[in-house]
């Protein structure tokens, strides 16, 4: 398939199966935006089964699917399709931004990008969704709502944010639910759903529901807290196991809280994320991404 046909094809399987969701940000409590589920049709079904084929054979060519994170997640839905090999982010199949070992070649930040998100991947992201508002409205459907995220395991996880907060704070209206594209234990493909801290940070009141883990990834290991301290002490482990077995704890002692926010620090790579959700996702299944930004009460 041509460079050309394969965005165009993928567009159109976007647009045709989008589906309105949870935005892309920490949504719990007040600020969730539930979406009315949508019933599928044949045709809906036949879209999502050309989407997942395109993909997987654009990953293989591009990247390799042995190559992606490894982790556990739901079906692969249709949306905005975007790859990142250590040498270049692309936008279904066109060229976004140049990498040199995983990082944006040029990190000039965007002044209209609250996160500090490169430039170069902020105005991908504004023509890549101006071009499917064009496109929604020629074709009579809605614009995209999820953006699918391919990576290397080895991308800095520091790139997949800037990424990713690309997508979301340029997307019109609302931002898209995120998915990252893992191998499960089986080597099938599947699609890790995430959100993000806002960009500019949370502010929340003591005992709200949104309310979670914060946990700091470093190669080195893992600090444990929260910004409420009745939830977490400020803990340290040095490896997944320990981990997992400290958030069981904590799940014991608040069974309602879902969310935990995983900060990943430089050196830290989307394969490491994918080990931190591995262990914590049983005990906390809403996984939320920082770039550092705060949750303040």
């Amino acid at each position: 398939m041509t460079r050309t046909s394969l965005r165009s094809g993928l567009a159109r399987l976007a647009l045709g199966s989008a589906i309105t969701g949870l935005a892309a940000w920490l949504v719990p409590g007040a600020w969730a935006q539930t979406a009315q589920p949508a019933q599928t049709t044949s045709a809906d079904f036949e879209r999502q089964q050309g989407f997942i084929t395109v993909v997987v054979n654009h990953v293989n060519d591009v990247l390799g699917t042995e190559n992606l994170p490894v982790a556990d997640g739901g079906g692969v839905e249709a949306g905005v399709f975007v790859t990142a090999t250590m040498d270049e982010v692309q936008i279904f199949d066109r060229p976004a931004a140049g990498l040199q070992q995983g990082r944006v070649a040029d990190p000039t930040i965007a002044a209209e990008c609250i996160s500090g998100c490169p430039a170069v991947l902020y105005d991908a992201f504004q023509r890549a969704w101006l071009e499917a508002a064009i496109e929604s409205t020629t074709f009579t459907v809605d614009i995209p709502a999820r953006v699918v995220l391919a990576v290397h395991h080895d991308l800095p996880a520091q790139t997949l944010l800037q990424i990713a907060y690309a997508a979301a704070e340029t997307r019109p209206v609302q931002p898209p639910q995120l998915a990252l594209l893992v191998n499960n234990t089986r080597g099938t493909l599947r699609a890790k759903p995430f959100f993000l801290v806002p960009p500019g940070g949370l502010d929340l009141r003591q005992g709200s529901a949104a309310l979670g883990l914060t946990i700091e990834v470093t190669p080195q290991g893992y600090r444990v807290s929260a910004a409420d301290s009745r939830y977490a002490r400020d803990d340290r482990v040095d490896s997944p196991t320990v981990l997992a077995s400290l958030v069981k704890q904590v799940k014991k002692r608040y069974p309602g809280k879902e969310t935990v926010i995983l900060v990943p620090k430089d050196g830290v790579t989307a394969g490491d994320l994918m080990k931190v959700v591995a262990a914590v996702q049983d005990s906390f299944p809403r996984i939320v991404l920082s770039g550092g930004q705060k949750i303040r009460i």
